[in-house]
Formats: C-alpha cells, structure tokens, sequence
C-alpha cells in the first residue's frame, strides 16, 4: 500500500522556526492600535515581504492574532480588464457585470486555461495597503497567513504557470490587507 508524504508543515515562503527579524509597525504588534495615518507614510514606500516573517504566522497561544497577509503577485488593473473584454468575461447571463465581477472572472478563466489548477477557494482577488494609492493595483492571491495548515496549498510549479499565465515577473510576495491590515485579539 503506497502512501503519501506529508507535506511539509512550513511552506517555502515562510520564514523557519526560530528565524528573527525587526518588525515595523503595523506588521510588528503595539499597544495601542496604529491608526493608519499613521503608519501610511511607512505603507506608501514598504516593499512586500519575499518569506513571511515568523511573528506573523498566526498563533493560538498569543493573545492578538497578527494582520492579514496575503501571497500573490500584484496585477495591474487594466491587465485583468483587457483579458476579460477580450475573452468577452463581462458578461453573464445577459447582465453587464461590475468591473471587479469581470477581473475575477478573467483570473479564474486564466488559471484554468493556463492548467495551474490552483483550487478557485484559494485564488482570489484583494486590494493592498502597500505601495501608492494612485499605483492602485490588486493583489492575485494564492493563501493568506491564516491558510497554512492546509493541505492543499498550491505549489512552486502551479505558482509557475500561473505566473506564466498572467505574464507576470519575479515571485509571488506577501502583501498586507487594506482592510485587516492590524493587531487584533482572537
């Protein structure tokens, strides 16, 4: 009887046990909350991490759990929007659907095209708090940090060809939510 291996319990793109780093707010926990004025001059100019940082793997035995982090590429908006007017992904059912329907949509048709096979509850779409406001890009992603214990996280050849499929360079990072973007407790 063949069995299979378990999978590693840390992906690649986090750090190893024991590894430390200096941590900025809001990615290092303080007490009291940020506000995001003032930590967005930090935010504008912070580049994404290339490992996940061990302090914001989320953990039971802490009393906060940390932001939400999410592992993906950053796509330009009008990349997605061109893909769907091409590949006529603005419709559906004979409804005109909202811009954000449709760059869903043209991520969704190119994960399967490209034959990443990337499970469609993983792969989403979401808005960063890092880098410029009027750079307004999306971030393709592939699990957050609260999604490591599963067991089908996508591995580095999916990552591969969905990359290959999007026409994007360099590997994916990990970008902070906009919206769940602090410390909070569980």
């Amino acid at each position: 009887m063949d069995k299979k291996c378990a999978r590693s319990a840390v992906p690649p793109s986090v750090d190893p046990p024991g590894t430390k780093c200096k941590l900025h707010r809001p990615f290092a926990f303080s007490s009291p909350r940020p506000r995001f004025e003032q930590v967005e001059g930090y935010l504008t100019v912070a580049e994404p991490f290339l490992t996940l940082p061990r302090p914001l793997v989320p953990t039971r035995r802490t009393a906060y759990k940390p932001p939400l982090m999410h592992y993906g590429w950053r796509v330009p908006r009008d990349l997605l929007l061109d893909y769907a007017r091409q590949h006529r992904l603005t419709r559906k059912w004979g409804r005109v659907l909202e811009e954000c329907e449709y760059m869903e949509r043209a991520m969704i048709d190119i994960n399967k095209k490209s034959g990443a096979g990337i499970p469609s509850d993983l792969l989403k779409l979401q808005p960063t708090s890092l880098g410029s406001p009027e750079d307004f890009s999306l971030v393709v992603t592939l699990y957050s940090n609260y999604q490591l214990k599963r067991r089908d996280l996508p591995s580095e050849e999916q990552f591969n060809v969905l990359r290959q499929g999007l026409g994007i360079e360099g590997p994916p990072r990990w970008y902070l939510d906009d919206e769940d973007w602090v410390w909070s407790r569980w």
